[in-house]
């Protein structure tokens, strides 16, 4: 972050890949709760505000979260010694992490329409 032209734009990039991950995942939970469970049953226009307000939510947190005393800049100082190998492989992971959760999203809708009956 601190090799960066701003150190606030690379802590509102982590943050909102990191959000979008967690975000993802999250509705894929309740996509599985409610299909089994039916905990709950919504409008679409209120699941829209609800999730909306839920990933705005999660942003801030986060965001409010890595900005407290400073802990980006411990976690920097934490890994600026990683050598390449490390630093692609964290790399990866953070694809994988958010890339996955989109991937899991999809695949949990479409099993749910295909084989569990849909959405009601």
């Amino acid at each position: 972050m601190l090799t960066t032209p701003n150190s606030n734009l690379a802590l509102n990039g982590a943050v909102i890949y990191l959000s979008i991950g967690l975000f993802i995942n999250s509705i894929t939970i309740n996509l599985l709760l409610n299909k089994f469970f039916k905990l709950y049953a919504m409008s679409g226009n209120l699941y829209m505000i609800v999730y909306i307000s839920y990933g705005v939510l999660i942003y801030y947190i986060n965001h409010w979260y890595f900005k407290r005393d400073n802990l980006y800049l411990k976690i920097e100082k934490r890994f600026i010694t990683e050598s390449k190998k490390q630093k692609a492989l964290g790399n990866i992971f953070v694809f994988v992490f958010v890339v996955g959760s989109v991937v899991f999203f999809m695949l949990t809708g479409y099993l749910v329409n295909k084989y569990w009956g849909g959405f009601k």
